[in-house]
């Protein structure tokens, strides 16, 4: 009699303790510091994975430190995309505050700048460009990724405004110099044939000569 009311009070209290309980989502907050670029800061801010799911809690610590893990690969990307590639980052979770708290420390080390940028054919000798466009990546300049990725597009636009339609790139080659805090770009093109328009023929005009709408 004894051993059956021990079964039921067991049964009864697992009818009563409410599924939350059993699986307690982590609430937290975090925080990103060490950015003074408000640049860099913003950018991280929106990448972070931390603190865009801040209102979608992890199920457990251990979920919770896997999720700042993968935190830290994205967060150096995007310091890396705006010229600091010697930034380092490490996070500490404090799990005794409520809610819980999760601080990214971000040493974000020396920007970069670019010190050469350089065009060349594929025989390695520098390759002229129609009209010298101004693109968007110049010594001087931050070493970042994206102006690296946009000057690759207006080269080879330039070359198909200037009669090279086939233009194509072969290489793009960016090398950092860590001790002089540099970037070096070299873009290989392959300009392809000059190309002319043929002459012009209009046909199946009824009311206007060929001279008129030329």
């Amino acid at each position: 009699m004894g051993v059956r009311r021990f079964f039921l009070i067991i049964a009864v209290v697992t009818t009563l303790v409410p599924d939350a309980a059993v699986r307690a989502d982590v609430n937290y907050r975090a925080e990103i510091t060490g950015a003074e670029d408000s640049g860099l800061a913003d950018l991280l801010d929106k990448v972070s994975e931390l603190k865009t799911l801040e209102d979608k809690p992890p199920a457990s610590e251990e979920a919770l430190r896997r999720r700042a893990d993968r935190d830290l690969g994205r967060l150096a990307d995007a310091a890396h995309s705006l010229g600091y590639w010697d930034a380092e980052f490490s996070y500490e979770v404090d799990t005794e505050a409520e809610p819980a708290k999760v601080t990214v420390k971000v040493e974000p080390g020396s920007l970069y700048h670019v010190a050469s940028v350089r065009v060349q054919g594929p025989d390695g000798q520098p390759l002229s460009i129609p009209n010298q466009p101004k693109l968007p990546l110049k010594p001087g300049d931050p070493a970042r990724t994206a102006p690296v990725v946009a000057t690759e597009t207006a080269l080879v636009a330039a070359l198909g405004d200037g009669g090279h339609p086939f233009a194509k790139v072969e290489d793009r080659r960016v090398e950092l110099d860590k001790t002089a805090k540099t970037m070096e770009v070299t873009y290989t093109l392959d300009p392809g044939p000059v190309e002319h328009f043929g002459p012009l023929a209009i046909t199946g005009l009824e009311r206007l000569e060929p001279a008129a709408v030329r």
